[in-house]
């Protein structure tokens, strides 16, 4: 497994129409194998910022999944609510 951490900065307003997506975007990414472990909202630090973090199968999933048709559906929808997004694929750590 490898998990990924999106930080994205969202256009002002913009954060119910992200909850929408993502909540239409989901259950597409799971077909995938893509789990959504969490998506949260910051209180202080950088305004209209979000962070998800995503459970991948493998470092590949992310490009397959970018090919979906279900998904390209979606897409001319993302330019309008996010701004800016950095993605970043990590490993767990064998602690404990």
């Amino acid at each position: 497994m490898v998990y990924l951490q999106a930080s994205i900065k969202l256009k002002p307003g913009k954060l119910q129409d992200f909850v929408a997506m993502l909540n239409e975007l989901a259950p597409i990414l799971a077909k995938r194998g893509m789990k959504l472990l969490g998506s949260y909202g910051n209180v202080v630090g950088r305004l209209n910022t979000v962070v998800d973090f995503w459970e991948l199968p493998d470092a590949n999933a992310l490009q397959a999944a970018l090919s979906d048709p279900e998904l390209q559906k979606v897409a001319p929808r993302i330019s309008d609510i996010i701004d800016d997004e950095t993605q970043v694929l990590l490993t767990k750590l064998p602690i404990g």
